[in-house]
Parts: C-alpha cells; sequence; structure tokens
C-alpha cells in the first residue's frame, strides 16, 4: 500500500511482506492507508526469532495477539464513523453534520473493497460527483477515501497460507484510526486536504461508505453542501431552482469530463487529486438591451433565460447545448456567496452523447 490518491505527494512506505516458516506461523501486520489521506503502517507485532542448538527456529511472541476481532454490523460501524466525524467538527467548534442518505459511498467503498486499489475513480471511470448524482444527490459533494489492510497480494496470502497468522481488522479501532490519521497527521502527506474536509464550515451532511473483512476495511467519506438546491433537466433545458439555507446565488460553472470507461479508472486510478475537468461555460444573469458581456478566453458566457433570484429564492432556466462540444459529462457547479464567502452548493453531472443527453 505506498499511494495516497490525493496526497500531494507519493508515499513511499510499504506494509510487511509476509514471510514463512517451517517450524510456526509467523504474525504480519496489516499497513494503513488513507488514502484520499495518509499512509501509515500499523505498529507489528514485535517477535523475537532464536534458534535451537539443532537449527530449527522457534518463534517467541513478545507482545500477546490480540483475539479475533467480532462482527461489526454496517449501521453501528457508519453511526460510529459520524460520531468520530462530528466530536472532531465539536472539537474546532463547528455544527455536525446530518447523515445522508445518499449511497455514492457505499458504492465506492464497495468498489475499493474489490480491487484492493485507493481512488477516487470508480472502477467504469466515474469521479466522486459523477456518482453522487447518479445516486440522486442535488447537492455538493467533496470525497474523503482510507483504507487499512494488506496489499492486493499479500491479502491472498493471509486468505490461503495457513503458516501466516496475519493481523485482523477490527472494524471500531481502525476507523478511528483512519479518523485520527486525517485529522492530525494529514500535513504529512496531504497538506491538511482532508482535514479541511472535515472540518468544511459549509458542510451539511456526510454519506459514510465501509466495508471490510479480517484483512482489510475501507472508509468513504462523501461530505456535501445540500442548501436546498434541486436541479431538473429537460433536454438541453437545465432548471436550477429552490430556497437556499444561506446566501444568494452568484454564478453556475459548467466544467467537462470525457465520458467514464474503464479505460479513464486505468489512467487515473494512481492519481494523488480529482479535478473538477475543464471549465467551458460559466452561466450569468441576463442582460438588458443593448448590453453584452465580452467573451472570455477558454471558456464560454450562457446567458440563462430566466435569472430571479429574489432573496434566498433561486429560479434559473437556461440552455445548455450552447455549451456542449463534445459527448461527455457536463457537471454544474453553483456558487453561492454569503458574506465575503463564496462556496459551491451543486455538483450535478449531466451525461451527455451525440443522441441524448440524461441525467447523471
Amino acid at each position: 500500500m505506498s499511494s495516497c490518491p490525493t496526497c500531494g505527494s507519493q508515499s513511499s512506505l510499504s506494509s510487511p511482506a509476509p514471510r514463512k516458516s517451517a517450524a510456526g506461523k509467523i504474525a504480519v501486520a496489516a499497513a494503513v492507508v488513507i488514502a484520499v489521506v495518509v499512509v501509515a503502517l500499523v505498529a507489528p507485532t514485535l517477535i523475537n526469532i532464536a534458534l535451537h542448538q539443532q537449527g530449527n527456529p522457534v518463534i517467541t511472541i513478545l507482545q500477546p495477539q490480540s483475539q479475533k476481532p467480532k462482527f461489526v454490523a454496517r449501521e453501528e460501524l457508519v453511526q460510529h464513523a459520524l460520531d468520530t466525524i462530528n466530536k472532531d467538527r465539536a472539537d474546532f467548534g463547528l455544527s455536525p453534520v446530518k447523515l445522508s442518505s445518499n449511497d455514492a459511498a457505499q458504492f465506492h467503498a464497495e468498489d475499493v473493497f474489490k480491487t484492493k486499489q485507493i481512488s477516487h475513480w470508480t472502477t467504469e471511470g466515474e469521479k466522486p460527483y459523477m456518482t453522487y448524482t447518479n445516486y440522486g444527490g442535488e447537492g455538493s459533494v467533496q470525497q474523503n477515501v482510507a483504507i487499512a489492510g494488506f496489499t492486493s497480494e499479500q491479502y491472498k496470502e493471509c486468505q490461503t497460507n495457513i503458516l501466516l497468522d496475519c493481523e485482523k481488522i477490527d472494524p471500531l479501532s481502525t476507523i478511528d484510526e483512519l479518523e485520527y490519521e486525517m485529522m492530525y497527521k494529514d500535513s504529512e502527506c496531504c497538506s491538511d486536504g482532508h482535514k479541511d474536509n472535515i472540518l468544511n464550515t459549509h458542510h451539511t451532511h456526510v454519506s459514510i461508505g465501509i466495508v471490510y473483512d479480517q484483512y482489510y476495511l475501507v472508509l468513504v467519506q462523501n461530505f456535501e453542501n445540500d442548501y436546498g438546491l434541486k436541479v431538473a433537466v429537460n433536454g438541453g433545458q437545465v432548471k436550477v431552482s429552490g430556497t437556499l439555507l444561506a446566501g444568494t446565488l452568484d454564478h453556475i460553472a459548467i466544467y467537462y469530463d470525457e465520458m467514464p470507461t474503464p479505460q479513464v479508472y486505468e489512467q487515473n486510478k494512481r492519481r494523488l487529486s480529482y479535478s473538477a475537468g475543464e471549465l467551458v461555460a460559466t452561466v450569468v444573469k441576463p442582460l438588458p438591451p443593448g448590453y453584452y458581456y465580452e467573451p472570455p478566453e477558454g471558456y464560454s458566457i450562457v446567458e440563462a433565460n430566466r435569472w430571479t433570484p429574489e432573496g434566498n429564492s433561486v429560479n434559473v432556466v437556461f440552455n445548455l447545448a450552447s455549451a456542449v462540444q463534445d459527448d461527455g459529462v457536463y457537471t454544474l457547479f453553483a456558487t453561492v456567496k454569503d458574506g465575503e464567502e463564496m462556496f459551491e452548493v451543486t455538483s450535478y453531472s449531466i451525461f451527455v452523447d451525440s443522441e441524448n443527453s440524461k441525467e447523471g
């Protein structure tokens, strides 16, 4: 486990390789990787190997092995992870986040568990905001991913080699450890990006994905800004409407990604971070007759057909077709201004092909 997908630099840490012994079992420690977070190693069990006069190895365990952890239901683990997040937020004077019902985080966790490859891309090539939209999300989403366990090769060894006594996952304490790494050791790899995500003032919800067995655990945190906006797509017409919890709508940016495929996953699965793609357009208020926007470089201006925000109320309608140039995914990032702060309240993906478009 040597990669940290959203960290600022590649980690060189790796877990100890399993070793074989003709005399008995060897204890092997699992690695902890905060894949959107940090990489650390679980302290290995201390082993003293002495030799008989005949040369046969004798293994003395100096640190007692823990008992086999009991199975914990996913619902209990999710609640534990949520309580841990909200405790950290409370320690910094922040309001708690609510548990989201969006299933994108769980889907992503199951995907990572299958591959044993920590990544922000799913094996179908989707970024987090695409999967979030596919599962009905209409707010904005920012993702943390963390894993604990063995490499894929070592995982197979632990399952099949009776001479190995591999360290077992205790899910509750492992979740605590991963959260601690993201909160208090994130600067070592990731410039506190994951800590900042946990402590983001504007987050309202989090969906939590957890999958584990005795040798591997995946934790996904999808933090959301759900401020009450809804997105409706009808052909090329897009409607963004609702009543904001705070602030006023400033603009809507449209970013482009190529259509997700397994090939996109293979190309990006080890990248240290993900971006919003390429800015292709910005949706703005319509101007009075006789006025026009000066065309910017690198992206286009889309004047809304309707832009009638009144206080916190939003009702914007625009034609997406003028921003579409190629097949792919067009993601709407609606930005709210609240005092001196600006933040996103949607990350809604629309999948477009040459014949039709559909909601992500």
